[in-house]
């Protein structure tokens, strides 16, 4: 379904080989996950063996993805696809009328420039994130996360994630609020990519979309991410919620790392041994060859309502 057609030296084949890689990145992250509801049951020695199991799938996933010999750090197919095809398409002149866009396509980009110069700029914003820094703090994540052999350090890395993928991109998302929302579903309505038409996907594409509930799926954009938006402390200026949500997920990979902790009892509010049947069926949930999205959000819940709330709350 992909062309073949060359552009250059880079053959748009291998779109289809980067997102085929990506989707095996997904699948371990969700095989992972599963791993690490499975070892809330597992002795000290075997979650042990786990700890070292898990440096290696790591050092595995993180790795194969980059590569220092190139100018974005990752592996050279995918260095070649975001300098040659990516770049032309979102880092767009927004003074220039749009005649022809290979991937985010006219329809989308216009639909950016009319939330305003900030909103314009906000793709290559989040292109120059990616290609410019993405790599290197991937490369800081997978020093610190493995820093000592055989212990996993969950709350380092995902300081790490955090600070330095997590703000810097909400950062960009907020700068762009509430346009962003009109202008993400503008482009999904209307997506005239030249990529869809050269894949031949074009006609799919438009009857899928014509069968989704687009203002619903908007107004759920809206609501998971103007909590992260609003102004810190309530007051308007340079800080937002975002900051401390990322204080937020560092504390969950604390927790992580307790979970593997022997001296850490099957009580305790700093580790997730407590919830070990819910986490498990989540994982399980999220591990399914037919995930199905209603069970993982009842399983989700069930899961937030054990590690928040008492026994009475939870069966409310």
């Amino acid at each position: 379904l992909v062309s073949t057609q060359s552009t250059g030296s880079f053959n748009k084949l291998s779109i289809l080989t980067t997102f085929t890689k990506f989707n095996l990145r997904m699948r371990l992250v969700s095989c992972l996950l599963l791993a690490l509801c499975s070892s809330l049951v597992l002795g000290q020695e075997d979650t042990d063996d786990f700890a070292l199991g898990f440096e290696v799938m790591v050092m595995e996933w993180v790795g194969s993805i980059l590569d220092n010999s190139t100018e974005s750090g990752f592996y050279t197919e995918f260095d070649s696809y975001l300098t040659t095809e990516l770049e032309q398409s979102f880092c767009f002149d927004i003074a220039e009328e749009c005649t022809d866009s290979e991937y985010l396509g006219c329809a989308c980009t216009n639909a950016f420039k009319e939330q305003g110069d900030t909103c314009a700029k906000m793709p290559c914003a989040v292109y120059k994130f990616l290609y410019k820094e993405l790599a290197d703090i991937l490369v800081d994540f997978l020093a610190d996360i493995l820093a000592e052999q055989g212990t996993m350090n969950l709350e380092q890395g995902i300081e790490i994630l955090g600070s330095n993928v997590y703000v810097p991109l909400m950062s960009i998302f907020c700068n762009c609020t509430p346009g962003i929302y009109e202008a993400t579903f503008q482009c999904i309505r209307n997506y005239d990519g030249d990529i869809l038409e050269e894949s031949g996907m074009g006609a799919m594409y438009r009857v899928i979309v014509g069968m989704l509930d687009l203002d619903s799926m908007q107004n759920i954009m809206a609501a998971l991410l103007e909590p992260h938006c609003q102004p810190a402390d309530g007051v308007d200026g340079e800080n937002f919620c975002f900051d401390k949500f990322a204080k937020m997920f560092t504390t969950w990979g604390a927790m992580m790392d307790n979970t593997f902790k022997p001296f850490v009892g099957t009580k305790s509010c700093d580790a997730f041994k407590r919830v070990k049947s819910e986490f498990m069926r989540f994982g399980k949930m999220m591990d399914s060859p037919n995930m199905n999205v209603k069970k993982i959000l009842k399983s989700y819940v069930a899961l937030e309502k054990k590690i928040m709330c008492n026994s009475k709350c939870q069966e409310t």
